[in-house]
């Protein structure tokens, strides 16, 4: 059994569901820019793509009345998996995995699993999750008609947890096709089967409960924007379809509330689409990099958020960098498509490869400017945290409203180098600048949009508004910009 979160849980299903299941049984009746030619070829190879045409139509079929129909054409195409590994003693046998550290060492022991796939070509690649194939060393799945394939795992993707499965032997298989999971809307219908509690072909229906969910902490530098849903789903829905009632997959069941019932959540199958072609052709996914950080500043008490991600910091020989980005932009576009957030941008930036070559939309001192950026490799996420380290604080809007500074004269709360006014020598505790995460040695450069060449600049900049100051700092040769904002 794996660790989970005390607020979600992913769906995997270990051996002791099976043994649950057992014995209640006995007791009751029971989700780019540069390769969208590759990609489309990819697509085209590996699966059907959906065109809004019913799989299911005629006069005979009403959906008001009965789905039978519609979940007979589609669900000889979803699959159960069962997975076995090894795992400390004690895993499956109801012990908190994070209690495992402090208990004495056990030998290994084998593991058990339950999940659900889909099929997406006749000759038997299946989509399903990471954590369900994550750690095996054995593959079965099993059709709805009853038949039984060893399976390997081509490739899978941790930050979308998506995992491509290659049946062994298998030809002339039922197969789903892709729909959009982009132009869905909260409240159309969605159908989702799967291996619930290792109940194999269940059929669950609800509708879209909300979009763009983000990763909800269940990944460590996700890439997801899930999908929120009320169909019922549990542990072994994990990596199973949902459905549109087209009956195009426009989702991949992944998570669940365990705080609240009706809470489930997908990965929408537009995301799993950018994937799904390198998976299958390297066994991994490339991704692109801007080299820049930054967040979502909060508005005013009462302002609509404006749309775009703001540049918060700009690492130095990167991508951006070179293409001229600064600290304080607001990138509105990339490629023409509008960025609604900074997980907007971040999504759309990853989903393309290294050296493609984008136009970002920029939003500068009120001009509007197209800058042509040749993206960079994703670096590890050791060298990203290498890069993160010494970046100020949050951009936020600080506590309380009103004026920045009270009764008194605006003011940064920092001692400057008396050889350099704009260096910062030390940070006052509880003043401006320790909110906005000012260190010593920082250099000012550039405070509410005006540069900063001396000490008088402070002033001068600080007083420009005394219900925000945006402050830009040099630090070790990269860019930090910190926003504070009180209205």
């Amino acid at each position: 059994m794996r660790a989970t979160s005390p607020r979600r849980q992913r769906l995997r299903s270990p051996r002791a569901l099976a043994l649950y299941l057992a014995l209640s049984t006995a007791g009751a009746a029971a989700l780019a820019f540069s390769c969208e030619s590759e990609a489309a070829a990819g697509e085209a190879r590996l699966w059907k793509e959906g065109d809004g045409t019913p799989v299911v139509a005629g006069d005979h079929y009403d959906p008001r009345r009965s789905l039978a129909p519609l979940i007979k054409a589609i669900s000889p195409a979803v699959v159960s998996i069962r997975t076995t590994g090894k795992g400390p003693q004690g895993a499956a046998g109801g012990v908190d995995p994070r209690m495992l550290p402090f208990l004495p060492q056990m030998p290994e022991q084998p593991l058990s699993g339950i999940g659900s796939g889909f099929i997406i070509s006749g000759d038997g690649l299946v989509i399903t999750n990471n954590h369900v194939v994550e750690g095996s060393e054995k593959l079965e799945v099993k059709l709805a008609d009853g038949r039984l394939f060893s399976a390997k795992v081509l490739g899978r993707d941790p930050h979308t947890d998506v995992a491509v499965v290659k049946l062994e032997g298998a030809s002339g298989l039922p197969s789903v096709r892709l729909g959009s999971s982009d132009g869905l809307a909260v409240g159309d219908w969605v159908l989702a089967i799967g291996s619930p509690m290792g109940l194999e072909q269940t059929a669950t229906t609800g509708i879209v409960s909300a979009k763009k969910r983000g990763s909800l902490g269940l990944y460590g530098n996700s890439y997801v924007d899930f999908l929120q849903t009320d169909a019922a789903i549990s542990p072994g829905n994990s990596g199973g379809p949902l459905f549109n009632l087209d009956g195009e997959v426009i989702g991949i069941n992944t998570a669940i509330s365990a705080m609240g019932r009706g809470i489930g959540f997908a990965v929408p199958i537009d995301q799993a689409k950018a994937v799904i072609p390198q998976l299958h052709a390297s066994g991994k996914v490339e991704r692109g990099w801007l080299g820049i950080a930054g967040r979502d500043v909060e508005p005013a008490v009462g302002v609509a958020p404006q749309p775009g991600a703001v540049v918060g910091e700009i690492h130095s020989s990167t991508p951006a960098a070179k293409a001229g980005l600064r600290a304080g932009d607001r990138i509105v576009s990339v490629d023409g498509k509008a960025i609604e957030n900074f997980s907007d941008l971040r999504g759309r930036i990853a989903e393309s490869r290294p050296g493609a070559k984008i136009k970002v939309g920029v939003e500068r001192g009120g001009k509007r400017l197209e800058l042509p950026v040749t993206l960079g490799a994703l670096p590890s996420d050791d060298e990203l945290r290498r890069l993160a380290a010494g970046s100020p604080g949050p951009e936020s809007a600080g506590p309380g409203g009103g004026d920045l500074y009270g009764s008194g004269g605006p003011r940064l709360g920092v001692d400057v180098d008396p050889r350099d006014d704009t260096r910062v020598k030390a940070v006052r505790p509880g003043s401006i600048a320790a909110d906005l995460g000012l260190r010593p040695g920082d250099r000012i450069t550039e405070i509410n949009g005006q540069p900063i060449k001396g000490r008088a600049d402070i002033g001068r900049a600080l007083a420009r508004d005394r219900r925000r100051v945006e402050v830009s700092v040099d630090r070790g040769g990269s860019t930090f910009t910190s926003v504070i904002e009180r209205r």
